[in-house]
């Protein structure tokens, strides 16, 4: 039953959408160089162990410890030859007493060598044939990365469900791995709605606006590793709406801007109860954002006038048409379901806590609402400073230049001070 009359306050809101947001199925597989941010679908374990042979850890000379233990200070070894990173010649080297060789950092060491000495602590390099002076004998295996050390052939190196950063790619890399499963994003239907909406490039006819909430939305999908399929613009006419939507509820994801209020010609959220869309509520107590939805077209429901039932849900989000308003509820309801579809670790993006450097306030009207507002966070010293950036509404778009931040202003205050310490999240937190 759609919560119509009744505002819901925020913590209920995001409670409704994760419970109704499933985890998805589709499984794809990407070059690693594009699975960045992505989330893990298989166990990877390593082909080889790491380090693949005993490694040198600094540049300088390898030799055997044995042969310096008797000696005190200072010891003079002869040099055999040079071996350099990717040479396999340390495996044909054999040395005798007090011999050593000229080794560069990541080099194999010859088996006859246990120990590395730096560079620094020698009397430098010389030719082959020559005498090196080492000024102070280090332990036993110092500067030897022994062969398995950080991982052996076989093992676990990432299982599903991790999230991929460079580093995770960079361990794919490291045995052998050029491709990988992921789990897909899902796939999300957006339109922004409205007679007045013209295209960027098209002439502005007196009374129209240029249609940047497909664009920032667009840009927010794609940022969330989720795929971005575009209705147009949906111009206020029911048959048009009804059948664009209709469309829009093939994929995983819904988004509409606009047309979600309670204007003469806001007719989405009954067109979608007429489509089989079960709505959750259209009211928050939230600022900007109040007139948002969210329902659900319900798996194996058919929508009026198609006879192929939906293979699985699909979630729904009516967005008020100002364009904060789009740009902060994308953030803060559509990006969880986002990210659960895509099996992501953790559904909400992390909160912190920063202090105001200016007051903040909230016009009268907005006082017993939740008031999210822009902000720039920075790091001084032991914590963040938020910064409000003062817009005229929630239509003023230009005012979040630089924002890279969402605050938020608790229910019942109408100001906070400069110093007070209050919730933030970071925008485009994927």
């Amino acid at each position: 039953m759609m919560i119509e009359a009744q505002r819901i306050d925020y913590q209920t809101a995001i409670a409704t959408i994760c419970e109704q947001s499933r985890p998805g199925q589709r499984v794809i597989s990407l070059p690693i160089a594009r699975a960045g941010g992505m989330v893990l679908a298989e166990e990877v374990t390593s082909d080889v162990d790491m380090p693949a042979f005993d490694r040198a850890a600094m540049d300088g000379f390898a030799f055997r410890h044995a042969d310096a233990a008797t000696q005190e200070g200072a010891g003079e070894f002869s040099i055999v030859t040079t071996i350099a990173a990717g040479s396999n010649a340390a495996s044909g080297i054999s040395l005798g007493a007090r011999e050593c060789v000229k080794i560069m950092t990541g080099a194999m060491v010859p088996t006859d060598a246990d120990t590395v000495i730096p560079v620094e602590q020698t009397s430098g390099y010389a030719e082959h044939g020559a005498q090196v002076t080492f000024h102070a004998i280090p332990p036993a295996g110092d500067n030897v990365a022994p062969k398995g050390q950080d991982l052996r052939d076989g093992q676990i190196v990432l299982s599903a469900g991790a999230l991929l950063h460079a580093q995770e790619i960079a361990m794919l890399a490291s045995v052998g791995r050029s491709q990988v499963l992921v789990y897909a994003g899902p796939q999300i239907a957006f339109a922004a709605t409205g007679d007045e909406l013209r295209e960027p490039g098209e002439p502005l006819v007196v009374g129209c606006i240029r249609n940047s909430n497909a664009y920032c939305l667009e840009t927010q999908i794609l940022n969330a590793r989720a795929e971005p399929h575009s209705l147009g613009i949906l111009r206020d006419r029911a048959d048009e709406l009804r059948a664009k939507i209709a469309t829009g509820l093939k994929r995983d994801i819904l988004i509409l801007s606009g047309g979600v209020s309670m204007g003469e010609l806001d007719l989405i959220p009954q067109i979608l109860e007429e489509l089989g869309v079960r709505l959750f509520f259209r009211k928050l107590r939230v600022r900007p954002g109040q007139p948002t939805v969210f329902g659900v077209r319900p798996e194996g429901c058919a929508a009026e006038g198609d006879a192929t039932p939906s293979p699985c849900p699909t979630l729904v989000f009516g967005l008020p048409g100002n364009p904060i308003s789009t740009l902060f509820a994308f953030d803060q309801y559509v990006a969880p379901a986002i990210r659960i579809f895509r099996h992501h670790p953790r559904s909400l993006a992390p909160r912190y806590r920063g202090e105001l450097a200016e007051p903040a306030r909230k016009k009268k009207r907005s006082k017993d609402f939740l008031m999210l507002i822009a902000c720039r966070a920075e790091w001084h010293t032991d914590k963040f400073l938020l910064t409000p950036l003062r817009t005229h509404g929630s239509a003023d778009i230009f005012a979040t230049r630089g924002a890279n931040a969402i605050g938020y202003l608790p229910a019942g205050i109408q100001v906070a001070e400069a110093g007070t310490m209050i919730e933030f999240q970071h925008l485009y937190e994927p």
